[in-house]
Formats: structure tokens, C-alpha cells, sequence
């Protein structure tokens, strides 16, 4: 396999390619509502923006809901960091969780997916998915008014004209593991 294409041992397969967009979603287990409390969000939501910057990756769409989470980044020269980024996110993420209930070493998270986007078009409807994450789940009327999405960041911050571009994107048949 070309030095530029790495996989990690897993079932799928991961790929990780330099500088290419992934979306990943992570799912608490059983589906349990671990990440109901606002500050569970927000920490989470801390932690994946900081283990983002440490390892190079640019995040440009994120939604965490009460037992899972989508984002949408951009990857390093050195993709195969998804693997430590996931595991450091997962890892700090859950001993905050157990700490806060009083359950040391009870297991948190269940797994991630990773999709490494190739085609403009699957990227630009899984950024309008991601945006309406909240929305879709009726968290929210409107993802505006849902703080842990990138929403609102991304109306307030995003160039207009890829905002058009996502917006445009139809969802409706985007294909992505979100029965949580």
C-alpha cells in the first residue's frame, strides 16, 4: 500500500490519509445518556477542541449529544493521530464522567466510526448533517439555539459562499450511524 495511505488494524478498516476530511462518530455504551448535563458537553466539547489543536487537526463541523457525537475535521500530515486523538478524547473524557458519579473504571465509551470523505459532495452534506445534528434529534427547533454544535460558529465565522455550498446539500440521504 502506498506510504501516503496507512491503516490501522481494525474491523473496518481504518484509513488514514494526510491532510484529508474525516467525519467521526463516537457512541456512549448502550447507549446510555452519560452527556445529559450541559457541563458534560461542554467538557467534552473542551477537551475535543483541545486534543484537536495538540495533534494538528482542524475541526470544521462538531455536535455532542447526550450518548454520542459527530465532528467533521480536517487531518494532519500525520492522519494516523485520529487513533490517539479518539483514544486521549475517550480516555479524559471518561475518568471526568466516572469521577462525577462516583464509578471509577466503569467503561464510557463504546466505539467510533471514521469515513474519510473523498468526494465534495459527501463532505458538504455530512458538514449540513453534523450543523443540524441537534435539530435532527429534536434537541432543538433550531441548531441556533443548541450550544454544542457548530452551528451558530459556523453562520457567525464560515466564508457565505461555503455556506451556500453546505446548506445546498440535500441530508436526507446522507448515510451515517447515528441510531443512538
Amino acid at each position: 500500500m502506498d506510504d501516503l495511505y496507512k491503516t490501522y488494524p481494525h474491523n473496518p478498516p481504518h484509513y488514514f490519509v494526510p491532510n484529508a476530511m474525516y467525519m467521526v462518530t463516537g457512541a456512549i455504551l448502550h447507549k446510555q445518556h452519560l452527556l445529559k448535563e450541559d457541563h458534560r458537553k461542554a467538557f467534552f466539547l473542551k477537551t475535543l477542541f483541545e486534543r484537536a489543536v495538540l495533534l494538528g487537526w482542524n475541526l470544521e463541523a462538531w455536535a455532542v449529544l447526550s450518548n454520542h457525537y459527530h465532528f467533521v475535521a480536517q487531518s494532519p500530515p500525520q492522519a494516523v493521530t485520529l487513533q490517539k486523538l479518539i483514544r486521549q478524547l475517550h480516555s479524559i473524557t471518561a475518568i471526568e464522567i466516572n469521577r462525577s458519579d462516583n464509578l471509577p473504571g466503569r467503561q464510557v465509551w463504546f466505539n467510533y466510526w471514521d469515513t474519510c470523505l473523498t468526494y465534495e459532495k459527501s463532505y458538504l452534506g455530512r458538514l449540513h448533517y453534523v450543523h443540524m445534528n441537534p435539530v435532527k434529534h429534536g434537541l432543538a427547533e433550531s441548531a441556533l439555539d443548541y450550544p454544542f454544535c457548530s452551528y451558530r460558529w459556523f453562520i457567525e465565522r464560515g466564508d457565505p459562499n461555503l455556506q451556500g455550498l453546505v446548506f445546498g446539500q440535500a441530508i436526507d440521504r446522507v448515510k451515517v450511524l447515528d441510531e443512538f
